[in-house]
């Protein structure tokens, strides 16, 4: 059982990309998080809310949405309250409504603060397999669009000296076989390659798609809307290469639909777009059930959020590279301890620390603040 929480403070936080992360619908400059700390007499659990700006198209929830749902709707309700299981947690993240974002930030504190409380990582809460080689896990490079085909190169070659054991990139219609050959050439073929389109295409473009499949790639991830699943179903009918279902991945109620109806056969699981650590944890669960393959994504999130990635990428269907990248390789800073960085060629180590293993630097919380607000059992400002 873990202790009562006492005091629950949240800080939206802004660090600057260290360049604009461009994607077919849109880029962005910097990195909004809400940082979440909830505290018992004994320990701090730490979570991230992460949406992405309005601006950036990815999805409804922005940085703004979150701060109100987790202000006035979400965090007052978890004062003098304590816990024992997951289930609690999960009921609980079922009740608080608001954004999957805002539910995140506390759901996935409330696993650190449970975690403690036992003294278990989350990735051994999470049932994590014993499995990966030495307690690591794999890290793939993630590159957007660039302005010339010169310099996606140029920063792929940068990046691979770091050993990164996969790459994807970014297309958008236009901007697709082009990139995809002058990557096959320049770094040969037995480069693990796959493309992210974020959604830009349609069941108009499958022949496109059937060029792209005799390049070898690991898979097409969200190659069309969302809520296409007739036009994902019929890509993955014309091609060999595994439809990923990212945007689609949405809720468990909506990745089981698709992956009965053929839609995709890998799915990307983001934690953040889940809801927290239990919805993704049952996401995982479904995708092994059902055959099909999955891996941890990011948008990328800041350090806490990129921290829980590696918790959850430790289970036993998480069969490709992640999506997590060291701080370094995505901003300018960032806010925790130890710093997010890779511990071998393309690897993370899995933190052995009880909870999440990670704490957060007071001195960048405070630099890199927007807004803050603090939550107790006495009051709330």
């Amino acid at each position: 059982m873990t202790g009562t929480i006492k005091r629950v403070a949240l800080t939206h936080i802004q660090i600057p990309l260290k360049e604009p992360f461009r994607i077919s619908g849109g880029e962005v400059a910097i990195k909004d998080a809400i940082s979440v700390a909830l505290e018992t007499d004994a320990a701090v659990g730490l979570g991230e809310s992460a949406p992405m700006p309005a601006s950036f198209g990815y999805s409804g929830d922005t940085p703004e949405g979150c701060w109100d749902d987790l202000c006035e709707r979400i965090v007052p309700g978890l004062l003098g309250w304590s816990f024992g299981s997951i289930e609690e947690i999960a009921a609980r993240a079922e009740k608080a409504g608001g954004s999957r974002f805002a539910v995140a930030g506390v759901e996935t504190a409330c696993w650190d603060l449970l975690a403690q409380s036992r003294h278990e990582t989350i990735a051994e809460l999470l049932g994590a397999a014993h499995s990966f080689v030495n307690h690591q896990i794999e890290s793939g490079l993630a590159v957007g669009l660039y302005p010339t085909v010169v310099e996606l190169l140029k920063t792929i070659e940068t990046h691979l000296a770091e050993g990164y054991r996969r790459v994807k990139i970014k297309i958008a219609p236009g901007r697709d076989i082009e990139l995809v050959r002058a990557v096959r050439q320049h770094f040969g073929d037995e480069l693990p390659l796959m493309v992210d389109a974020n959604g830009a295409y349609t069941r108009e473009d499958i022949g496109l798609f059937r060029q792209l499949d005799a390049l070898d790639l690991l898979m097409f991830e969200q190659p069309m809307a969302a809520n296409d699943l007739d036009g994902l179903a019929a890509l993955q009918a014309a091609v060999t290469t595994p439809v990923c279902l990212d945007e689609t991945a949405d809720t468990l109620e909506h990745t089981a639909d698709a992956l009965r109806r053929g839609a995709g056969r890998i799915v990307n699981i983001k934690i953040q777009r889940a809801g927290g650590f239990g919805p993704a944890l049952a996401m995982h669960d479904l995708c092994q059930a059902h055959g099909a393959a999955c891996w941890v994504g990011t948008m990328p999130e800041l350090g806490i959020g990129q921290a829980q990635g590696i918790h959850l990428a430790t289970l036993a269907n998480c069969k490709y590279p992640t999506d997590i990248e060291p701080s370094a390789r995505w901003f300018v800073d960032d806010y925790v301890v130890p710093r997010l960085e890779l511990t071998g060629p393309g690897l993370f180590s899995v933190p052995t620390r009880p909870g999440l293993g990670f704490q957060v630097d007071p001195a960048k919380l405070r630099r890199y603040q927007v807004r803050q607000r603090e939550f107790t059992t006495h009051t709330s400002a």
